[in-house]
């Protein structure tokens, strides 16, 4: 009788180790499950932070060039083809799909930019459609150095117009090819008030 007693607990622990064994074995599992796409989804969003920070800084660098008409072609990587950018006038967002074992999901990244940019939109698409739209505005002066704008009567409609841009692009953020080149632009606007000259400088994004 007392072998038998023994002979059971000696079961009821071998069966108490294996259970523990199986349960240590799921949760290794179920943790390797867990970490790894929080490994991917990180790296994921690194890679994103770097994308649109670059472009953020790029865009803050030309702002404080001094020179009209400056240009800067900003190249995106190879590495970032599959990655969607989006330009308002305030952010630089990027997004990615990630798949996961739980499907597939998408991670998004924005940068605040501290200076106003005018990428593409509704009323141009590049420097020459910008000064068309301003000597539409403008009763055919178009506001470069040599065709100022009149302070008094044009300046209004030139920032009603910039304001309009603002709130489209909060919308409907402007969307970049990849494999094309952006160009980022300082674009000076000359204004004429009586015997004295006033500019404004924005920059603009398009490709």
């Amino acid at each position: 009788m007392k072998r038998f007693i023994a002979d059971e607990r000696a079961w009821a622990d071998f069966f108490i180790t294996r259970i523990g064994l199986i349960l240590f074995a799921s949760v290794l599992l179920l943790s390797a499950f867990k970490i790894y796409p929080m490994f991917i989804e990180k790296e994921a969003i690194s890679g994103l932070d770097a994308t649109a920070s670059d472009i953020t800084s790029k865009i803050e660098a030309v702002d404080s060039v001094t020179v009209p008409g400056f240009r800067y072609v900003h190249v995106f990587d190879e590495k970032d083809r599959l990655v969607r950018i989006g330009i308002s006038t305030e952010y630089v967002a990027a997004r990615v799909n990630i798949s996961t074992p739980w499907g597939e999901r998408e991670l998004v990244h924005a940068e605040p930019l501290v200076v106003r940019v005018y990428p593409s939109n509704s009323n141009w698409s590049n420097t020459s459609g910008l000064r068309k739209k301003l000597g539409d505005l403008g009763a055919g002066k178009n506001g470069d150095v040599e065709s100022p704008l009149d302070l008094s009567r044009d300046k209004n409609a030139v920032d009603s117009m910039f304001s309009s841009i603002e709130h489209e692009l909060a919308r409907t953020p402007f969307v970049p090819e990849m494999n094309r080149s952006l160009i980022i632009e300082k674009v000076i606007i000359h204004y004429i008030d009586g015997n004295r000259s006033v500019e404004r400088d924005y920059v603009i994004i398009y490709q």
